[in-house]
């Protein structure tokens, strides 16, 4: 068994206003709109992504869309 966490399991470590950062980046907006729609400033921004990918255990914008979609198009086991 790996020692590293699903990443469903890993997002209940992220806070809301990390998951809306991350649910704002899976949309494909840039840093500059996601402060603006969150009324946050951009370096905010920053800072939650840093947060993000620390937790998650990955490096950037794309490891965490890999991630998103493998979590979503991953077969569902039988029970």
């Amino acid at each position: 068994m790996s020692d590293i966490a699903p990443l469903d399991e890993k997002l209940t470590h992220l806070s809301k206003r990390e998951l809306q950062v991350a649910h704002k980046i899976m949309e494909g907006l840039p840093n500059k709109i996601i402060a603006s729609q969150l009324f946050i400033s951009e370096r905010t921004v920053k800072f939650h992504c840093a947060n993000i990918y620390r937790k998650l255990a990955i490096r950037n914008r794309s490891a965490l869309m890999a991630r998103y979609f493998r979590l979503l198009y991953q077969p569902v086991s039988p029970v």
